[in-house]
């Protein structure tokens, strides 16, 4: 099943700019300061990937007057020449930062915010690294609720946690800048950084009356997106951070071992998936719906919505309990995962309501590296249902207090009885207490 994906995966290879073949088509979405939790670990927040075999036809060189013909266009023209002429440092201009910034601004003005966007080089580079599952950073995830960055969690073998970062932590400052009031993508731009370079933080610990200097140098991090552990009752709760090159295979490997160890129940753990690439979340869909289940619905601008199935029949999780959980983070192809296990009356879905990113993005290479990454159709639920600003609702809402946090699998290799209660986490309580419970959708035929 993992080896069809991959047969779809894109090659990553730049077309001319005279082509309008996508190179890749996302369900993704990017990380927005809207964000309650931020992993700042990555640079970008992977889409929900399909390969580049779509083909859109060439594309014939526009015309100028469709462009500069246009009244606007002397605006724009006009902008350019008075920041030349007239801004106060000539010196400090960079023409080609003007032109992405221009670029970014049109694709902005769509209004498909946290989705279609304009990348400049460096940033195309890392949303493709991403997409990977490598990076460069320090391996940490933060909550931005209450207006500064706190410390969630650390990834294993991550510099933040060699430089013992721990939950709870408030990053109060990277290298004597301040963080407070900040978004999360300027707090992405000061954590990442080159492998080997060293950041400052000053961190706010409660148990401490001072401020904390803490030194961390940035390394290329391997992310482990699939991560389980033991919960009482024969229940295993399997986070799944992202759908990178690979995730399907790791499900499909997890699963095949807590079957074989007992387990009889499983919460598939989706809070603050941002999405991934598109063979992975329907191989990963493969593994819980029987062959044929519809895993989303494709609508073009022809109005017309198209079926995307579920593939082969050997998925491992067919037969057993199950129930996911989602929050605000979940999206993309977080959100097309969840919604195809509840509307194919698989699971229930405990929470908060999903993100709500409803666009496939087409990513469109540019030669100078950089990319445009654009809402080419929506996607559906398999009920056929828009989700596009509107998230997905769970079957039961469970808010986190504000001071409280997912509870993750790399935080313990099990969790007792007794741990579970003493949880912050009601979520997790929560979608635990219901597993055994019928799942409320009749399956889509």
């Amino acid at each position: 099943m993992d080896d069809e994906a991959s047969d779809d995966a894109p090659s990553g290879v730049a077309e001319s700019s005279t082509s309008r073949r996508p190179v890749e088509r996302r369900l993704g979405r990017f990380r927005t300061p809207a964000f309650a939790t931020v992993a700042v670990a990555g640079a970008f927040a992977a889409g929900v990937v399909v390969g580049g075999g779509h083909s859109f036809g060439p594309l014939h060189a526009v015309a100028e007057s469709s462009l500069t013909g246009r009244a606007e266009f002397a605006t724009l023209e006009k902008t350019w020449e008075l920041i030349h002429e007239d801004w106060a440092d000539p010196n400090d201009l960079d023409d080609s930062a003007l032109i992405y910034g221009a670029a970014q601004g049109m694709v902005a003005a769509i209004g498909d915010t946290g989705h279609s966007t304009f990348l400049d080089p460096e940033a195309a580079k890392a949303f493709q690294e991403e997409s990977q599952g490598k990076f460069v950073g320090i391996g940490v995830e933060v909550d931005t609720r209450c207006g500064q960055p706190v410390v969630t969690s650390t990834m294993d073998g991550s510099p933040a946690r060699a430089a013992g970062l721990l939950p709870g932590d408030v990053i109060a400052e990277v290298d004597h800048v301040s963080t407070d009031g900040i978004d999360s993508s300027k707090l992405r731009d000061l954590i990442l950084g080159n492998a080997g370079d060293k950041l400052t933080l000053t961190i706010d610990r409660p148990s401490k009356d001072q401020p904390l200097q803490v030194d961390v140098v940035r390394q290329t991090i391997d992310v482990d997106p699939v991560t389980w552990r033991w919960l009482p009752d024969q229940t295993v709760q399997m986070r799944i951070s992202g759908f990178s090159a690979g995730v399907n295979r790791e499900v499909d490997s997890a699963l095949g071992t807590i079957r074989q160890q007992g387990a009889k129940r499983l919460i598939v753990d989706l809070r603050g998936n941002p999405g991934g690439l598109v063979p992975e979340v329907i191989g990963v869909a493969s593994q819980f719906l029987d062959e044929g289940a519809t895993v989303y619905e494709e609508q073009g601008r022809d109005g017309v919505a198209k079926p995307v199935r579920t593939v082969g029949h050997s998925g491992k999780w067919l037969d057993l309990a199950l129930n996911v959980l989602v929050d605000g983070e979940s999206a993309s192809g977080a959100e097309v995962l969840a919604a195809a296990l509840h509307d194919n009356g698989r699971a229930q879905l405990i929470g908060e309501k999903t993100f709500g990113t409803g666009t496939v993005l087409s990513t469109f290479p540019q030669e100078d590296g950089s990319a445009l990454v654009l809402g080419t159709s929506f996607w559906l639920t398999p009920r056929g249902e828009h989700i596009w600003r509107e998230g997905v609702l769970p079957d039961k809402v469970v808010p986190l207090e504000p001071d409280a946090f997912p509870s993750r699998p790399s935080d313990d290799a099990t969790m007792t009885t007794a741990e579970l209660a003493a949880s912050h986490d009601a979520q997790l309580q929560a979608a635990y207490a219901a597993i055994d419970a019928a799942a409320p959708a009749s399956p889509v035929i």
